[in-house]
């Protein structure tokens, strides 16, 4: 009973809409997918290069892991790369 009470809780304050670019919501987003049988967008390798090097480590470890993320390793410049702003933050440092 109370284990039903804290799963909706957590459902209810899941955050809803377009893609997620934190660690916790790509992951959240590719365990999604990995259950329903889904493969990873294509533009995943874009969303991982808005993460914060550490995030994004974190994200690939569990998409390997998973078994979701196959083929070839990602160089290290890749990886320690600095986060790409997304759209809104570009725009409004050009501001």
């Amino acid at each position: 009973m109370i284990a039903v009470l804290i799963l909706s809780a957590a459902l209810a304050a899941e955050p809803a809409g377009g893609p997620v670019s934190t660690r916790d919501g790509l992951i959240r987003e590719a365990t999604d997918w990995l259950l329903n049988g889904e493969s990873l967008p294509r533009d995943i390798d874009e969303r991982l290069m808005r993460l914060p090097p550490a995030d994004r480590i974190e994200v690939l470890i569990f998409l390997r892991r998973s078994g979701m993320l196959i083929g070839p390793g990602w160089t290290i410049d890749r990886l320690l790369a600095p986060a790409k702003p997304t759209g809104n933050q570009a725009r409004g440092a050009q501001e």
